[in-house]
């Protein structure tokens, strides 16, 4: 949501500093329009003055559109701004952080159309040197091979056969460290003496930090902080994302961001009063994912690798928190000024 908010805003910024924001004179031709057409004018002559009308009464509409856009997004951020942004609140729905690495199996039907074949990958995104692994599952497959290949070149990089496994084919390719970031692995599946190809597409790419363990949290004010230790391969701009749980129930999505240099560095990570419990047994945090954000349109983000897959919260004292609301920071207060005065506009 935050994404989009941003970009909306951004739009909205860009189109309300430029001109395009005021209104459209037309000069002599609005002159004509607002008068009276005397009947002996040419019939072309009243056809496009009234043209000329529609086209501006329907500029008119574009402020009261854009208006009423702002006006919708500034309330979805002031609701966003009664929780701190970087421990925003997270429910059973919100399966993009819930799982953001997440591969969604690609399905194919064969001769008989209603049977498929389906390919399901561990995940999305894979950092060196995780392997990639696959499974192949459909009806009558008597083997199957995949096939790795660079997406811009096309470039085949290796071939590999599935293994039967419990009525299944899987594969579990080795990581390399020259895997181009973008590849296809196409699997051919010989189905009833066809060969049926099934593609899909994942994301390799070098480690660029790794979460390497927290540390015990502590108390200050309103917030809970956690110290994250990485180790940086490569300095830049880093966020560091987790979901706070309560047994199984998700809590919270904690953010933070920090500029580091390479080598061993902290990261503190806070999770504001608003959603934390009175007591912290079983509170625990999970599916940590590490980013050296884009520096640039032309950089890509890239991922690093945790270490840790879970830390529990359970010595925490949570009695010592001071139980205030979220007080917006001087810059989020500034951006709902301005949605809120575009709305106006």
């Amino acid at each position: 949501m935050f994404i989009i908010l941003t970009f909306v805003a951004i739009g909205l910024g860009y189109w309300w500093l430029s001109g395009d924001a005021e209104p459209i004179h037309h000069g002599a031709v609005a002159q004509t329009i607002d008068a009276e057409v005397p009947n002996h004018q040419p019939e072309q002559a009243t056809k496009s003055a009234l043209k000329a009308k529609s086209v501006q009464q329907s500029e008119r509409h574009i402020p009261i559109e854009m208006t009423d856009a702002a006006s919708k997004v500034a309330q979805l951020y002031e609701q966003q701004l009664r929780h701190a942004p970087y421990s925003q609140p997270l429910t059973l729905a919100d399966s993009d952080r819930l799982t953001p690495n997440h591969f969604y199996p690609v399905t194919i039907p064969t001769q008989d159309i209603e049977e498929v074949l389906t390919l399901k990958v561990s995940q999305y995104r894979f950092v060196y040197p995780e392997p990639i692994e696959l499974m192949l599952t459909g009806s009558d497959i008597y083997g199957a091979t995949v096939m790795v290949s660079e997406v811009d070149s096309n470039k085949v990089l290796l071939t590999q056969s599935l293994l039967e496994q419990e009525g299944s084919y899987i594969a579990s390719i080795a990581g390399k460290k020259d895997f181009p970031r973008a590849l296809q692995l196409t699997v051919r599946a010989h189905v009833r003496g066809d060969e049926i190809p099934v593609v899909a597409q994942v994301q390799y790419m070098k480690p660029s930090a790794e979460l390497l363990n927290l540390e015990q949290a502590r108390v200050h004010g309103s917030d809970l902080l956690i110290d994250a230790r990485l180790n940086v391969q490569e300095a830049g701009i880093y966020r560091v994302r987790a979901n706070l749980f309560l047994g199984e129930q998700p809590l919270s999505h904690v953010v933070a961001r920090k500029r580091l240099s390479e080598g061993v560095q902290t990261l503190p990570m806070k999770i504001h009063q608003s959603v934390l419990p009175n007591h912290a047994s079983g509170l625990k945090l999970k599916t940590f994912v590490v980013e050296r954000m884009s520096g640039s349109p032309q950089e890509k983000a890239r991922f690093g690798r945790s270490k840790v897959s879970e830390f529990a919260l359970d010595e925490v004292d949570l009695s010592d928190l001071q139980r205030q609301a979220y007080t917006p920071s001087a810059q989020e207060q500034q951006k709902l000024a301005f949605l809120k005065q575009l709305g106006k506009q």
